[in-house]
């Protein structure tokens, strides 16, 4: 006879035949019971033995051991992606700070209130996408305003990598239920491209007026992280996590070792964007000129020092933003007065692109300067095209009149 134990039991129909039997949840190894409802006594029988015949006629005993009885919800596989996936430090797939924050937040404020609670197997794809379409058009959070399409294409990814990662830890099947639904019903669930943000773009000429505007003793920190963002397309976190050591005045290249973010230093973005950026002599020039003047001029100091922050921490980058890049472009007419829209540092990164492929520089060389591919594609470009990382540097620095010849 098979493992596990059958007993009698008062139920609605009447007295009723219970097969007990364990098996071993796949997201922790423990094992846990699970009981089947054979039949009705008066039906099969008042012995065990008739009992155990219906059970192996039913094929209830094959589950024996394994993880097909047990359902895990949704809650259960998000949190086995946050401890196995998510939070991972080393290895494949580590992810960067601001992206486990920002996961983090959608699956706890919008993600598991919504479907923790439910078997992961019995989520649907069309209750996914009226989810999807009730965000965005019905008030939501302490706004009270739908969510953008932007937002709901993430919300999308979470809940995708969620079921990606239980399949590839095969705690659920891989591709196709026994049901013959996709186990990962995302997949299925529609949702509009996203986000219909399209970023401002600063022109050489706008750039001109903009540094001009930044221009006296008292902003030369705000003129020379203009310059610094506009000339290498660094992401804001990575200018902002400079340190004065992180220059290489010799080679002529900015290393980039950490981020700095919400207040506190990051990893950075990723592995590949961990890397040397091209500095032309134009810009290292800018760079010592700040140096001369910052109180805060030592290896080990920020090159951007908050000085109410007595040079411990680095500036703000939204406060800086706001007080000093959105003013110099509203001068320069890149965005209206009282534009409300989003125009901070990163935009000059978009820029920088923009004038490159406007300027016939290929688009291998374009990846590079701003490390936004894979790893190992970046990783296929760095040294080939550093003469050509320079040259078109120095495209951009002659274009807003900063001198690039050796002194």
């Amino acid at each position: 006879m098979g493992k596990g134990t059958v007993s009698k039991k008062h139920r609605a129909n009447g007295l009723t035949w219970i097969y007990r039997y364990q098996t071993m949840r796949a997201l922790d190894g423990k094992k846990v019971e699970n009981t089947k409802a054979v039949g009705l006594v008066k039906d099969i029988g008042k012995s065990e033995a008739a009992a155990w015949k219906e059970v192996g006629r039913l094929g209830l005993d094959n589950n024996i051991g394994q993880s097909k009885g047990v359902q895990p919800t949704f809650r259960e596989l998000a949190e086995h992606f946050r401890q196995h996936d998510l939070r991972k430090e080393h290895g494949i797939g580590v992810k960067a700070a601001e992206t486990v924050i920002t996961a983090e937040l959608l699956l706890n404020k919008w993600v598991l209130p919504r479907w923790g609670d439910q078997n992961a197997a019995d989520i649907k794809p069309l209750e996914i996408e009226a989810w999807f379409e009730a965000l965005t058009y019905r008030p939501q959070g302490k706004k009270d305003t739908p969510l953008s399409w932007g937002s709901v294409v993430k919300l999308k990814s979470v809940m995708a990598q969620v079921f990606k990662h239980a399949q590839r830890h095969e705690l659920i099947p891989a591709t196709i239920g026994r049901d013959g639904r996709p186990t990962n019903p995302v997949v299925l669930a529609r949702s509009e491209s996203g986000s219909s943000y399209e970023a401002r773009v600063v022109n050489p000429e706008q750039m001109i007026v903009m540094l001009k505007e930044l221009y006296s003793p008292e902003t030369q920190l705000e003129w020379t992280l203009a310059l610094l963002h506009g000339a290498t397309g660094l992401r804001p976190e990575e200018a902002f996590g400079l340190k004065w050591g992180d220059i290489d005045w010799l080679k002529g290249q900015i290393n980039i070792r950490r981020g700095w973010s919400k207040g506190k230093e990051t990893s950075g973005k990723n592995e590949g964007s961990m890397t040397e950026v091209a500095m032309h002599n134009g810009l290292g020039q800018a760079l010592l000129a700040w140096r001369r003047e910052s109180c805060y001029s030592k290896d080990t100091d920020w090159v951007f020092a908050s000085r109410k922050g007595k040079g411990k921490i680095p500036r703000s980058a939204s406060i800086a933003a706001q007080d000093y890049l959105r003013p110099a472009a509203v001068k320069a007419g890149v965005i209206p007065d009282g534009y409300k829209g989003r125009f901070g540092w990163h935009n000059l990164r978009h820029s920088l692109a923009t004038f490159f492929a406007a300027n016939e520089v290929n688009l291998p060389v374009i990846q590079s300067i701003l490390r936004h591919a894979k790893p190992s594609t970046t990783a296929l470009y760095l040294h080939r095209v550093n003469a050509a990382q320079l040259t078109a540097q120095a495209k951009f620095l002659e274009a807003i009149n900063i001198n690039t010849t050796a002194e």
